[in-house]
């Protein structure tokens, strides 16, 4: 049986929503800063911030939906595949690769992985993104004296400040305008294209997954408070736990016990009968047990 997919769209928006905070705390802090050093370390500090919420939200996807990873293009040596976490190592090299990207092309596979629309970002604003990039690469790499790289990678939107480019408040602000702009709308994007992914439906599915059988449903089980999105009190009139195997009866327990703060009622036979099936259940049960606390 298949794992079930328990991503929550509140992790997805995480890293964007981290990104966004950061770059409202640069835009505080520029305002009282002429310092040449202050304002090229805040710049820099906004642009790694835009490009690792892409990365990192596209971690958080491919974490809980594999499938969205094209697993045959990654390269896994023996010892990972031996030693270490098979899927986790191909996610982080997959991100490793896309990060060396050009900004337009990390963005097309955005789009593309999150299933988002590819044409959320203006024409104007992929000009001025492509040239804070490059100003960030010749900042890093070169001290803003302008060169052939930034010439070919800066776009329509370049600059020509003689030989050294400078980071003004200006120009910063005009940086963090952009950035917050493409993140807000990738944002707005994300949460109705994933408005479905939500605690309740999430715990659903490993309800769905730790009990299979056709006696067992979780409506009947548990209240749903759908507009705080958690779940609420244990049934009584409509539960069907009395039903459950010795097995399913022990795996009940344990989630009611994280879940509602039940006193777990250990029952060695119940223990030490699991079949394989059900143990391996009560292992993914444990390791995804966070999800049953409110």
């Amino acid at each position: 049986m298949n794992k079930p997919i328990l991503l929550l769209k509140k992790e997805l928006l995480k890293p964007i929503e981290q990104a966004l905070t950061r770059i409202e705390k640069i835009r505080e802090r520029k305002v009282n800063n002429a310092d040449s050093i202050i304002l090229e370390g805040l710049f820099a500090l906004g642009v790694s911030s835009f490009e690792h919420s892409l990365i990192d939200t596209l971690r958080t996807l491919f974490l809980h939906i594999p499938d969205k990873l094209d697993l045959k293009t990654e390269a896994i040596t023996k010892e990972e595949l031996i030693n270490g976490n098979p899927l986790k190592q191909a996610i982080e090299n997959k991100l490793n690769s896309v990060s060396y990207k050009n900004i337009s092309d990390i963005l097309k596979y955005f789009a593309d992985k999150t299933g988002i629309n590819d044409d959320l970002v203006s024409e104007d604003e992929m000009n001025s993104l492509l040239e804070l990039k490059a100003t960030r690469n010749l900042l890093i790499h070169n001290n803003l004296m302008i060169n052939s790289i930034y010439k070919e990678t800066a776009g329509p939107s370049s600059r020509n400040d003689n030989h050294r480019l400078t980071i003004t408040q200006d120009y910063l602000f005009e940086s963090i305008v952009v950035l917050r702009s493409i993140l807000e709308t990738f944002k707005v994007a994300l949460l109705d294209k994933y408005k479905t992914y939500t605690k309740i439906n999430a715990t659903k599915n490993l309800f769905k997954y730790i009990f299979p059988t056709p006696i067992m449903h979780f409506e009947n089980e548990f209240e749903l408070l759908e507009d705080e999105d958690r779940i609420g009190a244990m049934k009584t009139e409509t539960s069907r736990r009395v039903n459950l195997s010795g097995s399913e009866t022990f795996l009940f327990g344990m989630w009611i016990a994280h879940s509602h703060s039940v006193k777990f009622d250990f029952n060695a036979q119940y223990f030490y009968r699991l079949d394989v099936v059900n143990r391996e259940k009560f292992g993914y049960l444990i390791q995804e047990i966070d999800l049953l606390k409110s």
